[in-house]
């Protein structure tokens, strides 16, 4: 009777062990659905990189714009100090 209490409790300890393996072991549905998780993410983290990328080539052009707009307009205004000055020098002489 002892020897069958001692295999009793092994026996109880086996599944013991056995359940908590089960709760913390995954399976094979449960790594598909992992990884079909993974892809969507993915696809999305793709998605939205592509938007940055076209978002910040659109930005760029515009700052390409806005500076030579900006050269442009420092350009005329010095044109029009050094005909300034030309034209103060002419009235003084």
């Amino acid at each position: 009777m002892n020897q069958m209490s001692e295999q009793d409790e092994l026996l109880k300890q086996i599944l013991l062990e056995v359940q908590s393996m089960k709760v913390n072991m995954a399976t094979k549905g449960d790594i598909e659905v992992i990884n079909y998780k993974l892809d969507k993410l993915t696809e999305n983290v793709e998605k939205q990189h592509i938007a940055n990328i076209n978002s910040d080539n659109i930005l760029l052009n515009e700052i390409r714009s806005i500076r030579e707009g900006v050269v442009y307009v420092n350009r005329k205004i010095a044109d029009t100090e050094l005909e300034l000055n030309m034209m103060k020098q002419n009235v003084k002489q």
